[in-house]
């Protein structure tokens, strides 16, 4: 039974003596006497009233004191002063107030506590996003730096490279050979730290656009077939002809599918195989399937930067990506799909 309702019951004691009130009122005139049954139907409902009445005052007062709990010591009303909250006097260790007034202590120490947890937080997250600002943009100069510092070492390598003041020996040659390739690796994984950076400020522009499957794949293919020829490893696609058009960023998702495809070619052991399978998925995705034979066991705990990037890229055009051992399934958004974000 709720709290409410023995209360509603507690009241049925003054709703009977009204009624008794009335009946001694017409009976008690002269010459009329109150017919028996009325009295026994009377003195019942009086002792039955009483009971509920008495059973449901108890109930109450019992929980009141389970949650008032014992009554409150010099300390648990110093802590409460100590918060702020206005507590009840206190004479010669005696409470002066009822126990409604310790709870009403309690909840307000409480509600005061969680105003402050709420307003810690909120400092703190604005403290954690200042910090995070703080570090984009050292990043940003950071990265701007170093690619103008590795276009300036780029055009004297390769003018050194192409040797216009005289022959250089084969040590020569693959010394400057071996930093020409080192800077460029740089410079390209500068480039991608600083598009990642603009794609998490939400700088970057992406525009989706129906395009068909077999267009969006031609020019990412052809690079990782002459990858694949590079590393001795040979790969298969098959397009399906009949698959939906997909609605991405044609350019920015070349771009991540040829990163993801170079991923999968750099763990496969030479002389292996590498399918690419894409055919139209769900009804709202066409879904893009690429298969190593023999593989070789990667960690993905410690994704590398190119990677990330082009998990990135995907998801920004709600795509998604997932790596299952040696396979590794893309899913893209189909032309078929009933609601597009544009």
């Amino acid at each position: 039974m709720k709290v409410g309702q023995r209360l509603f019951l507690s009241v049925l004691p003054a709703v009977l003596g009204l009624f008794l009130v009335a009946a001694l009122a017409y009976w008690g005139r002269y010459e009329r006497t109150a017919p028996e049954l009325v009295i026994l139907l009377a003195a019942l409902a009086a002792v039955v009233s009483l009971i509920v009445s008495w059973r449901n005052t108890r109930y109450v007062v019992h929980r009141v004191e389970r949650l008032a709990g014992q009554p409150a010591s010099t300390t648990r009303l110093d802590a409460l002063r100590d918060l702020g909250v206005q507590v009840p006097n206190t004479h010669d260790g005696h409470p002066d107030s009822d126990e409604l007034d310790y709870i009403e202590a309690t909840v307000a120490g409480l509600s005061s506590e969680v105003t402050r947890a709420r307003e810690k937080a909120v400092r703190q997250e604005r403290e954690a996003l200042a910090r995070a600002q703080d570090i984009e943009g050292l990043l940003q100069a950071v990265t701007t730096r170093f690619a103008s510092r590795t276009e300036d070492a780029q055009l004297p390598l390769h003018i050194l490279l192409s040797s216009p003041f005289g022959a250089l020996n084969e040590n020569q040659e693959e010394m400057l050979g071996a930093a020409m390739t080192a800077v460029d690796a740089i410079n390209t994984e500068v480039r991608e730290l600083q598009k990642l950076l603009q794609l998490h400020r939400g700088e970057l522009s992406i525009v989706a656009q129906p395009i068909d499957l077999a267009g969006l794949l031609r020019p990412t293919l052809a690079i990782a077939r002459a990858r694949a020829e590079s590393a001795h490893v040979q790969m298969r696609a098959e397009i399906s002809d009949t698959a939906s058009r997909v609605i991405v960023d044609a350019v920015h998702a070349q771009e991540a599918l040829t990163s993801i495809l170079a991923d999968a070619i750099a763990h496969t052991e030479p002389g292996g195989d590498i399918e690419v399978s894409a055919r139209d998925g769900d009804r709202s995705h066409v879904r893009i399937g690429i298969t190593r034979q023999p593989a070789i066991a990667i960690s993905r705990g410690a994704m590398p930067l190119e990677l990330r990037l082009a998990r990135k890229l995907l998801e920004a055009q709600r795509c998604t990506i997932t790596f299952d051992g040696a396979v590794t399934v893309v899913e893209l958004p189909s032309e078929s799909t009933s609601h597009v974000e544009r």
